[in-house]
């Protein structure tokens, strides 16, 4: 377990959506800049100019040093949402993020690691965090992006989440007539399956102190919360003493690291 971090490191923290660096990471984002480290956010599928726009003051209000966007779009959840996106106008629209080669996405994200030189990157779980398929997608190609690089020094952690949060939003899709093996808009995404390879967090950082930035930088995402999963919906309504037995720690799973380092020193 780790609760601090060695002083002015450079950390590049990766997302599939705008909202998702301030939902998912935003108390994590604040406390690291709280203790001097410089952080980077990359987008792949921020949506439109809009929602870009709204990005950027979230990530002014968390403390971060500067925002690079991708102009991949946002996958659905299920196939059935698939069926309407197709019915939309298609004109300049682009990729989904979760039907991109792995390897196109890897290239991409890549390019900015060796651009930015970071000491840590951090992005999503293996498993999505709520079942996204995107979020997942982006671990798939940043994990492969950081290995190419081959930087040995770079440290990548991916976010956790307590197996209780996972397993009862899980048990709510399913409750409410969705699948959660086939996820995503070709139904290819198994949330079940990539839990149970998943492993359990290895560092816990006390973010409680940072939650008032968080919820101060998610004002300017209230659409996206009003649409997204119900316990996300119904947390951001309960007041901060109380949103700290949920989000007051930050839980990171390390999945690279130089042979050797010690964690227990910092991330």
């Amino acid at each position: 377990m780790s609760r601090q971090m060695r002083s002015g490191q450079r950390v590049m923290m990766v997302f599939a959506h705008a909202d998702d660096e301030t939902l998912l990471a935003g108390a994590l984002i604040a406390k690291l800049v709280s203790d001097g480290h410089d952080v980077k956010v990359l987008c792949l599928a921020p949506g439109d100019d809009d929602r870009i726009r709204r990005l950027r003051r979230a990530c002014v209000d968390l403390g971060v040093s500067a925002v690079e966007t991708l102009r991949f779009s946002e996958s659905p959840m299920w196939p059935d949402d698939a069926d309407e996106t197709r019915k939309l106008p298609t004109k300049h629209l682009s990729p989904q993020l979760s039907l991109v080669p792995i390897t196109e996405l890897a290239h991409k994200v890549a390019g900015r690691i060796s651009e930015h030189a970071p000491d840590v990157v951090v992005t999503h779980s293996s498993y999505g965090d709520y079942g996204n398929c995107d979020h997942a997608a982006t671990f798939c190609a940043t994990k492969l992006a950081t290995e190419s690089v081959g930087d040995e020094a770079i440290r990548f952690y991916s976010l956790g989440w307590a197996r209780w949060m996972v397993g009862g939003n899980a048990r709510l899709m399913r409750l409410s007539g969705r699948s959660i093996r086939r996820m995503g808009p070709d139904g290819s995404f198994d949330m079940w399956l990539a839990l149970i390879r998943s492993k359990s967090p290895s560092i816990t950082i006390d973010v409680s102190a940072e939650l008032g930035v968080r919820r101060k930088a998610s004002r300017w995402y209230g659409a996206e919360i009003a649409k997204g999963p119900l316990p996300m919906r119904l947390l951001e309504r309960v007041p901060l003493i109380l949103q700290r037995s949920f989000l007051g720690k930050a839980r990171l799973r390390v999945e690279m690291a130089p042979e050797g380092f010690d964690h227990m020193a910092g991330l």
